[in-house]
């Protein structure tokens, strides 16, 4: 399978992006007692999905992850809008996302050291 340097890039960028993901979660996960405190999600895949549409392809470079506080999910009575179980769900499928990008790095780059040394 032919891979090209900008799908390294994609790929890069999608294993950066779950880092900062877990991070959001697990702040999200540390403060679920804290009154008033407003969970944090982090927008990518929209931005991608949308920058894909706009111009046929993933340019990773110029698209960002943003973080931003969810205002939507109801809060309790105590202000915040943390639901522990949806966390530790949302946690467990980007450690997934996460493994599955380092994989296919791993394999990407196994395949082509395998094609350098004939191996």
């Amino acid at each position: 399978m032919n891979i090209k340097p900008s799908q390294f890039e994609v790929l890069s960028k999608l294993v950066d992006v779950s880092t900062v993901r877990h991070r959001v979660i697990a702040n999200n996960i540390a403060n679920v007692n804290t009154p008033g405190f407003k969970r944090m999600e982090l927008h990518f895949e929209e931005t991608l999905a949308t920058q894909m549409k706009r111009e046929g392809r993933i340019n990773a470079s110029v698209v960002s992850a943003e973080v931003r506080a969810d205002k939507k999910s109801p809060a309790r009575v105590d202000g915040n809008n943390v639901d522990i179980d949806g966390e530790m769900g949302a946690m467990q499928k980007n450690s997934m996302l996460h493994n599955t990008y380092l994989q296919i790095i791993n394999n990407r780059v196994a395949q082509m050291r395998q094609a350098i040394t004939g191996r």
